[in-house]
């Protein structure tokens, strides 16, 4: 069964409003809600290019994901990856949230060994590291900064990409089409617990397509 993501982003300037943003969400979330967020993101695209028609239109990047949460899970080979598809959003069809399909796997072995099998090359990676935080077990929160890599696959070579610039990120549990519409009245609704601090809001469904634009 295909499930859907619901999502709302906004952007903090400054340590003195991700201060009061992190405030803020403490007090709506719980004390114990909120844990160091360090993910490593790599983005595969595929090894040969789809010719030129309708078929291109269904190439997609594919990204392996990792939660990195002590000293040993930094190696490469030490982690928990899985492999996240994110389809093309949907029309927003008078939402005022972003929903796309969203299937997440848990992999073992060689990564990078399956990705070729699956017809698909490295492309890029970048770092989050920031707070996570969960909303009565239906939303997921996260407040972070995105990091460039100067080494491929090593994290400890990671720089941030603008330190002024921090991102929030409101995304749902994964569920059945039928319950998109009840997801994202749930999320219009934490939208306005942050009223005064940032402002939450979908992004154009032209910037969500995971299309592989080919040169």
């Amino acid at each position: 069964m295909a499930t859907y993501e619901c999502s709302l982003q906004g952007l903090i300037v400054g340590s003195t409003e991700k201060n009061a943003i992190i405030e803020r969400l403490v007090g709506i979330c719980g004390n114990d809600s909120m844990i160091d967020l360090f993910q490593h993101e790599i983005v595969f695209s595929p090894t040969v290019q789809t010719p030129v028609g309708p078929a291109r239109n269904d190439d997609a990047v594919l990204r392996l994901q990792s939660r990195i949460n002590s000293e040993h899970e930094k190696s490469f080979k030490n982690r928990q990856w899985y492999l996240c598809m994110q389809g093309h959003p949907e029309p927003q069809r008078g939402r005022t949230v972003s929903v796309r399909p969203h299937v997440r796997v848990e992999l073992s072995g060689d990564v990078f060994r399956y990705m070729k099998s699956l017809g698909y090359s490295y492309s890029f990676e970048v770092v989050r590291k920031g707070h996570l935080l969960a909303y009565e077990r239906l939303l997921r929160i996260t407040v972070s900064q995105v990091y460039k890599l100067k080494t491929k696959v090593d994290v400890s070579s990671a720089v941030v990409v603008d330190e002024d610039i921090w991102m929030i990120e409101v995304n749902s549990t994964p569920v059945p089409q039928e319950q998109v519409n009840q997801m994202a009245e749930q999320l219009n609704k934490f939208k306005l617990l942050l009223n005064g601090i940032v402002d939450l809001e979908y992004v154009d469904t032209r910037a969500l397509q995971n299309k592989i634009h080919y040169t």
